[in-house]
């Protein structure tokens, strides 16, 4: 049988908007962006994954679940998914919406991956698809989060992560008072033996989207 994410109404998709608005503006470091990942964006995320060969995929920082829908329809009957996401509120409005047995959504941080899939027996991790902020995360955090996901990906495992145009240029670090660039790319190489770049103009805002392979 062919398992398929229920379509959303007409109403359903402002009110995930609008949630997503609502716990950005609470934790803007955690989620780090006001507005849901653009179908083109997701593409972009997803277009590196061997999806035939996933059984199982992570999904780390879903929210409301803008690139969750399209990994499900990429996804083998057999495969799962779990989304990771530190707001409650994101984790229950996924388990509200959809109703597709291969979605496992995990309350959690991305520094715990391995303790969060445990009870899961989830075994190895095919692939990630991380939207979290690495750029306004402190660097322990970061740190953390990589050798969770090193960890938890084979030897031929994929992640891919993004980050819009404008946070590569730098930010405010509001805890120490001072503007602060954070080079990506640079980052994710300490960890992967390949990490490619690509560029998404039609999302907003526009992104980088970085294919890491061990």
């Amino acid at each position: 049988m062919r398992l398929e994410t229920p379509r959303r109404s007409h109403s359903d998709i402002p009110s995930a908007h609008r949630l997503f608005f609502q716990e950005s503006l609470r934790s803007l470091e955690l989620t780090a962006s006001v507005f849901p990942s653009s179908r083109y964006l997701a593409t972009a995320l997803l277009k590196p994954i061997d999806f035939p060969r996933v059984r199982t995929l992570v999904e780390l920082g879903p929210g409301t679940g803008a690139v969750t829908s399209e990994m499900l329809k990429r996804l083998g009957p057999d495969g799962r998914l779990f989304a990771i996401d530190i707001n409650q509120a994101f984790i229950n409005h996924l388990r509200e919406t959809c109703s597709d047995p291969r979605l496992i959504p995990v309350c959690g941080s991305a520094a715990d991956m391995r303790s969060l899939l445990a009870p899961h027996h989830a075994g190895p991790v095919d692939a990630i698809v991380s939207s979290l902020g690495l750029t306004t995360m402190d660097h322990r955090t970061r740190m953390s989060v990589l050798r969770e996901i090193g960890a938890c990906l084979p030897s031929n495992g994929t992640m891919t992560q993004y980050q819009y145009v404008h946070a590569a240029a730098g930010h405010l670090d509001i805890a120490k008072l001072k503007f602060s660039r954070f080079d990506e790319a640079r980052f994710l190489r300490r960890f992967f033996s390949d990490v490619s770049v690509g560029h998404v103009i039609l999302n907003f805002p526009p992104a980088f989207v970085f294919t890491c392979r061990k």
